[in-house]
């Protein structure tokens, strides 16, 4: 009897155990397959082939109205002066490669020894002390990313470094990155940096100068040569016994150019140097402020920030120019009508006006009296099939029936 009970509790744990080992099972299959699925969309969020292979340094995302007319321009001028690989000194290109990613002439993107001596790092100290990218990775998020620190900003990157690896030379990977990184004082590129730092070309440095600039890549504000000048030379130093190390340097190279004196450009000409480009929103005259902030900030939750501003697309809308144009001068005469009246500047909460033919959006206006430009709109005696004013949050913009940014199909605006 005593034998049947201890099979019966045996046979009713070993269930009991099968189950808890299935239930676990089916609860990490369930985890692996969510996350490869995450995975995967993720690695189909990242910038087409064509936009990769044609990336313009001067690009600007465009919005048309439905006859293909340019309504609005975003364009971002940063201080940069744009300059081919041609025009850099081979001297910094070794620099770059030798302290950033010795491995870079045979990596595919990713250099996995790197990825995983930067995890021991991190974990060793528990914090953030050092990353792995390579630099097609920075590349990757600088150019066609964004510098947010998020897994899944990460996962995008690793693909589309891959991507990059495959469809464009080396040569272009350092172009690009040389030209994209930032070199402190809003200053970026190696040609700026060159003539704010040093007062002299990119294609003239030499591998003191180069060591020099590289140097502060580390980090530019910390590496700032008018503050903390003996800190960058220290550094110096170290990528100048790395491109030694890698034979770059001979030794009687190594040795003059520690000796050689660095002559930085003079302190008090900074501020007017900087004043050569500003970020911009070129709205052409056509569409008014407020509207554009609206554009612009769906566009930078949809697209992000570097392709609104550093890659740029076309993007049609179902605006009409005219109607459009006809709207933002009837606001401004109700703007100032009220102005008048009340003899007080109009600070009152402005309300979105959008104006409607065959259901589709073809103008849109802020304005604090949504009803009184609706009502003037109509004596223009066109066809319009409705106004819709005081659109809140509770009731939002279908930004998709405006803005087709998928231009790769028929555009039925």
């Amino acid at each position: 009897m005593k034998i049947h009970v201890l099979l019966f509790t045996i046979i009713r744990l070993m269930k009991t155990l099968f189950s808890l080992l299935l239930t676990l099972i089916t609860i990490l299959v369930v985890i692996v397959a969510g996350t490869g699925l995450w995975v995967y969309k993720l690695s189909k969020e990242i910038p087409d082939d064509s936009v990769i292979r044609n990336f313009k340094h001067d690009a600007a995302t465009i919005i048309y109205d439905k006859d293909g007319k340019a309504l609005i321009i975003f364009r971002e001028d940063k201080n940069r002066i744009w300059v081919p690989l041609s025009g850099i000194s081979t001297a910094l290109r070794e620099a770059l490669i030798a302290t950033e990613d010795p491995y870079f002439m045979r990596h595919s993107g990713i250099d996995y020894r790197q990825t995983w001596e930067s995890v021991k790092d991190n974990l060793r100290v528990w914090q953030w002390v050092r990353g792995g990218s390579t630099i097609t990775q920075q590349v990757a998020k600088n150019v066609f990313l964004s510098n947010e620190k998020t897994i899944s900003r990460k996962i995008k990157e690793y693909f589309l470094a891959r991507r990059l690896e495959k469809l464009l030379p080396k040569e272009r990977i350092i172009e690009l990155y040389l030209n994209e990184v930032g070199w402190g004082y809003g200053i970026y590129g190696v040609e700026l940096a060159s003539r704010f730092y040093l007062d002299k070309h990119a294609i003239a440095l030499n591998p003191s100068e180069s060591a020099f600039l590289i140097s502060m890549l580390r980090n530019p504000a910390s590496y700032n040569p008018y503050k903390n000048f003996e800190k960058v030379i220290n550094r110096r130093q170290l990528v100048l016994k790395l491109l030694l190390r890698h034979k770059l340097l001979t030794e009687d190279e190594y040795n003059e150019s520690l000796s050689y004196k660095i002559e930085l450009r003079r302190e008090k000409k900074i501020r007017q140097f900087t004043r050569i480009g500003l970020r911009e929103i070129n709205d052409m005259g056509k569409v008014l402020p407020c509207h554009t902030q609206l554009i612009r900030d769906y566009l930078l939750k949809t697209l992000g920030y570097n392709m609104l501003y550093d890659v740029g697309i076309d993007i049609r809308s179902s605006l009409d120019e005219l109607i459009q144009h006809q709207l933002e001068n009837i606001i401004r005469e109700v703007e100032q009508e009220y102005e008048e009246d009340s003899g007080n500047s109009n600070k009152q909460q402005k309300e979105l006006l959008l104006v409607l033919n065959k259901n589709k959006v073809r103008a849109i206006g802020c304005t604090t009296s949504g009803m009184k430009a609706a009502e003037r709109m109509k004596w223009l005696g066109k066809p319009f099939d409705s106004y819709q004013y005081n659109v809140t949050s509770d009731r939002k913009i279908l930004w998709n029936d405006i803005l087709l940014i998928d231009t790769g199909g028929e555009n039925t605006l």
